[in-house]
């Protein structure tokens, strides 16, 4: 057997195999052996036909059965032989073969890449931590969200919640069903202006897209048009809208504490080392996306894409389903693109990794969590436990290491330089 494999671009590669008559032959010889025991041809006794008579009667069908599993078979077989390493299934071009002549097969695989940076120490990375004092009003206004409460009103306002009943027609067929939609002048947010001033019992017609009355009645299951306006007949059951307690000392004092500047400084307390933890992460995601830029490489697109579609596969609405593709394809196009880095940089640099150090990574761990390193070692032991965690700890530690090398600068994020999704999509185009 002839075996061929030429380099297409970083992360592909094309197989060309050419199998020789002789051996293909004796495959198929086999094969259509094999395949007789379980074929019934009139006149004969399932499994006792000739084979002449089984090939004559079967033959396209044969014939395309052993392509496939020959192929498997040869396939691996020069993985094996050429230790091939490749990511998802193979995508087979071409395979061309006629009984008595050799067999020509040329597959396609993709693999991890194999990347020579420009430079790797001493960059100049723009990122945005997080601000320590953004970070204690966050946790100030979550804690005034948790303690809001939510009062019936009369009329309807701005970014009320409004409980209806929802009257339309699909395909001559009536249907009123109860929902949930929210009153105000941004329609961008899903918010309705003709809500705006309704009291209970009051009625209105609108105009919702099948996808709206679907969230709306929550009800993914109703055989209506996503894209396709509906006239709607609304009647107003009830109105809501949540009631947040003013931020003041008084507040403070709920929570236990004796002011709100008390409050604050405590809060601060609290979240000051977590906020240094998350910004190492953050200066590590930053690093990631530079070393990426300035090193472009192509994406497995067909992995990633296999991938996407087994997330997405049970979604039955069609809009839904296109998001979340988006926001898979996005996701795992990230994680790729750091796992190939940081392999190639531990290829490059490599580490090695002491219990002092794997300690120091379950210790960084637990603070992002909020938890101490014993109790997060109790909660996540099979995480600990698995040979993951020595990976991701050397990936840890690289990264730091070239991080101290470089100078990071605070920017605002724009699309060139803080988003890698447009260099995802350079990316697939290019292959």
């Amino acid at each position: 057997m002839q075996v061929e494999i030429n380099q297409v671009n970083a992360v592909t590669k094309e197989i060309n195999l050419n199998i020789p008559s002789a051996e293909v032959d004796v495959a198929y010889a086999k094969y259509l052996k094999k395949a007789a025991k379980d074929i019934s041809v009139p006149g004969f006794r399932k499994g006792k036909a000739p084979l002449n008579a089984v090939e004559r009667m079967y033959a396209d069908k044969i014939k395309n059965y052993f392509i496939e599993d020959y192929t498997v078979e040869v396939f691996r077989k020069v993985v094996e032989e050429n230790n091939i390493k490749y990511l998802s299934m193979p995508d087979v071009k071409d395979i061309q073969w006629e009984k008595g002549s050799d067999m020509t097969i040329q597959i396609e695989i993709e693999h991890e890449p194999v990347l020579e940076f420009k430079q790797i120490e001493g960059l100049t990375v723009p990122y945005k931590p997080k601000d320590l004092e953004a970070e204690v009003d966050n946790f100030i206004i979550e804690l005034q969200k948790s303690n809001c409460r939510v009062i019936d009103v009369e009329t309807a306002g701005e970014q009320d919640t409004v409980e209806v009943e929802i009257s339309f027609q699909h395909n001559n067929e009536n249907y009123t069903r109860t929902g949930i939609l929210y009153s105000g002048i941004d329609k961008e947010q899903g918010m309705l202006p003709e809500l705006l001033d309704l009291k209970i019992g009051d009625t209105a017609q609108v105009k919702l897209t099948g996808i709206d009355i679907v969230e709306a009645i929550d009800d993914d299951k109703l055989p209506l048009d996503n894209e396709a306006e509906y006239d709607c007949h609304i009647m107003v059951n009830s109105i809501s809208r949540p009631d947040y307690p003013e931020l003041d000392d008084e507040f403070a004092k709920d929570m236990e504490f004796d002011s709100m500047e008390d409050m604050k400084a405590k809060i601060r307390d609290d979240l000051r080392l977590k906020n240094e933890h998350t910004n190492i992460n953050i200066e590590i995601d930053a690093l990631i996306t530079k070393l990426f830029i300035e090193n472009q490489f192509p994406l497995p697109v067909k992995t990633i894409k296999h991938l996407v579609e087994d997330q997405i596969k049970d979604i039955k609405n069609d809009k839904v389903q296109e998001y979340y593709y988006q926001y898979y394809y996005i996701a795992y196009s990230s994680i790729l693109v750091k796992n190939y880095i940081t392999d190639n940089l531990l290829r490059l640099m490599p580490i090695e990794l002491t219990d002092e150090m794997i300690e120091e990574y379950i210790t960084h761990l637990a603070i992002l969590k909020n938890m101490g390193s014993e109790a997060y070692k109790e909660n996540y032991m099979s995480d600990i436990s698995s040979e993951d965690i020595a990976t991701d700890a050397k990936e840890y530690f690289i990264l730091r290491q070239i991080a101290q090398t470089c100078e990071f600068v605070i920017e605002e994020e724009t699309e060139e330089e803080n988003n890698i999704e447009p260099e995802m999509e350079k990316s697939e185009e290019e292959q």
